[in-house]
């Protein structure tokens, strides 16, 4: 494998979300026209293997950030052209589960470590990592023992106000799992969502032009230690939570309508049973928050 900080060239690409499960709630039917102009093209880094997050600065057409499992974070601002290593300064961890700008400020760079897959080798983290000069200097800003964050998001309105999704430990019950939030830039957390003390969140998701909803998915996120045969037990389903989906799955959505400081777990007409499995969540843009996608 080349040298992390080899320039890797690569070809500017244009891509559109695709593998949607289910529609939470419906609005206009989208006109294909408007998506009959995209097409995929490979922009690398050909030598990096699996991407864990992405995110892209708003007013900065070409500057786009991205994750590994254990590679740190990457930066480019040609547009995919070139990629640079920004995240080496940190070197306590190198497994990335999501990076998020700040709408409102290209600067402020958050980013939560862990990587989101705990299969196999686990590449666990130690928190979230904050730059507000555009990645070249980073500050630790807390949740050290959540493990694996695998999504963020920032208030468009305010680079201070963040939500964390807090997977925990794979290895113990309890700690820090479920929806943190700071309204100082991470300088202080509070949790507002807690399912159980086996039960982390997966994915958080905001509604661009309603800021004040948020949704957010769980995830079962504890495998018992073995006995002292060796012989692992057969897992038992849920997580011991406070009922519903995510007592029987560990799978469950939750929406906020005060910008993540209270939720309510969604069980809405027309959602069916949600499987034990990893999930996405993406709002969509003008639709009132109403067309939501699983």
């Amino acid at each position: 494998m080349p040298n992390r900080r080899h320039r890797l060239r690569l070809s500017l690409a244009a891509g559109a979300i695709a593998g949607i499960g289910l529609a939470v709630m419906a609005a206009a039917p989208l006109r294909p026209d408007l998506l009959s102009g995209l097409t995929w093209r490979n922009v690398g880094p050909f030598r990096a293997g699996r991407i864990s997050a992405v995110s892209g600065a708003i007013g900065e057409p070409g500057t786009f950030y991205m994750g590994t499992p254990a590679g740190g974070v990457w930066k480019t601002t040609s547009a995919g052209v070139t990629w640079e290593p920004i995240f080496d300064v940190v070197k306590d961890v190198s497994s990335i589960g999501s990076v998020e700008v700040a709408p409102s400020d290209p600067n402020t760079v958050y980013v939560g470590t862990g990587d989101q897959v705990t299969g196999g080798v686990i590449n666990e983290g130690n928190g979230v990592y904050k730059s507000t000069d555009a990645g070249r200097t980073w500050k630790h800003v807390g949740l050290v023992t959540s493990k694996h964050i695998p999504s963020l998001i920032v208030d468009p309105r305010n680079p201070n106000i963040v939500l964390a999704a807090a997977r925990g430990d794979v290895h113990a019950k309890g700690g820090e799992r479920g929806v943190y939030r700071s309204t100082d830039g991470g300088s202080t957390w509070t949790r507002t969502l807690f399912v159980a003390d086996t039960i982390g969140i997966q994915k958080l998701a905001i509604a661009f032009d309603r800021p004040d909803v948020v949704y957010a998915t769980t995830i079962r996120q504890y495998t018992p230690p073995p006995p002292p045969s060796g012989i692992a037990p057969a897992p038992a389903p849920g997580g011991g939570g406070r009922g519903g989906a995510a007592q029987a799955t560990g799978v469950s959505v939750w929406k906020s309508t005060d910008g993540g400081v209270t939720w309510t777990e969604l069980k809405a007409a027309g959602l069916p049973p949600i499987p034990s499995t990893r999930t996405s969540i993406a709002v969509a843009m003008r639709t009132d928050a109403r067309r939501v996608f699983v």
